[in-house]
Order: C-alpha cells, then structure tokens, then sequence
C-alpha cells in the first residue's frame, strides 16, 4: 500500500486556496459496506501507513482522497477511571503511531449538551493553523470496527474532541466552518492574515 501524507488534500497552498479540494473536502463521504471489499482494504491500509507516517491524532478517509466514511484515529481506552493514574487523561497521553482504531461509518448517539470543552485544534486540510475550538464533552457514539461488528462508546475529553472532529470530515464539514465555536486562532508565519481571512470568508458566507 502506500503512505499519502505527501498528498494529503489541503484547503490551501500557503498562497492560495485550492478550490478543487475545498469542494471535495465539502462533499459528504458515502457509507461503507459489509463485508469489506478488496478496494475497501486498501483503503483502511492507505490510512493506517499514513497515520504511523504522519504526527496526528486522527485521519479522515477523505483528508486522503478517498470518499469513504471511515477514519483512522487513537485507540480509545476502556479502562474504568478507577483503573488509571491519579490525573490521567487523554489529553496527556502520548500519540503511539500503533496504538489507533479504524472507525467505519461513524455516528453520534447522543450528545450532553451541558458538557463542553475549549481545546485547541489542528488539522491536517488547514495545515499551519491552530484554533481553540468549543466543542461537546460528554458523547455516546456508535460505529462499526473492520469486522462489521457495532461499537458503542461513551467519550469525554480528548478523545470525544477527536471523535468531533474526524466525524465532521466525514460529514463535509472543515473545524473553519464553525465562527461561533472559535474561541481563538493561532496562524503560523508561512500563512498570511489576508489568507486567513480569505479562508474565513470562503467557509462562512
């Protein structure tokens, strides 16, 4: 297979946006089926040897070309909070390039919407731009694992965060869109404020 981080489908080249992958990073990903084609397996190895090659917490199938609802991101822990270190949490934890699970067609539940959180954000599409984002804290989700097999999952905290995030790819929607839940920007030097506020214009007309 092969790793596509050098192909990545971004918004912007640091000069200009990229309107053919706006458009397509906007597209709603269609549904995949059971059992797993060949074509899907490919897919789901793209995404894992892009993610062990790329710092990140997650990948959407189609951050890498492919139209399909599923992501690569980190494992989510199961163990009871009784069971982890005083203070532990994932917002803490170490990104291990192995450690991840592969989510296909994934959903939201249910959503707690007396829990937020404030968190900054980056994304791979939107590359040299940070932004504090307000999102859900408390989620229960459901997707399904390569098998087919249903999950279903309370998050919190960093992972719920993550979860947002890679479900709103998968939806069409980029962490820009949202000029309500942005609290703060942080925008590296190699992108101008004139291009930001391009961007800004362009996802919020």
């Amino acid at each position: 297979m092969s790793i596509r981080n050098e192909s990545l489908v971004k918004v912007w080249n640091g000069k200009d946006l990229i309107e053919e992958n706006i458009q397509f990073l906007k597209k709603p990903t269609t549904k995949v089926n059971f059992p797993l084609s060949d074509y899907m397996e490919d897919i789901i190895q793209d995404l894992i040897d892009t993610y062990q090659a790329t710092p990140c917490a997650g990948i959407a199938a189609n951050q890498i070309g492919y139209d399909k609802s599923i992501f690569i991101g980190m494992e989510i822990d199961d163990r009871p909070e009784e069971d982890k270190d005083d203070g532990e949490n994932l917002d803490e934890v170490e990104r291990d390039p192995d450690n991840y699970d592969i989510y296909i067609n994934p959903q939201i539940d249910r959503i707690n919407k007396a829990s937020v959180q404030t968190g900054d954000e980056g994304c791979l599409s939107i590359p040299n731009l940070t932004l504090e984002i307000t999102r859900y804290d408390k989620i229960k989700v459901r997707y399904y694992n390569t098998e087919g097999k249903a999950i279903k999952k309370p998050l919190d905290k960093f992972i719920s965060r993550l979860y947002q995030h890679e479900l709103d790819h998968l939806n069409g929607i980029l962490m820009i869109e949202d000029k309500n839940r942005i609290k703060d920007a942080f925008i590296n030097e190699q992108i101008s404020e004139d291009l930001f506020h391009k961007l800004l214009e362009r996802f919020n007309k």
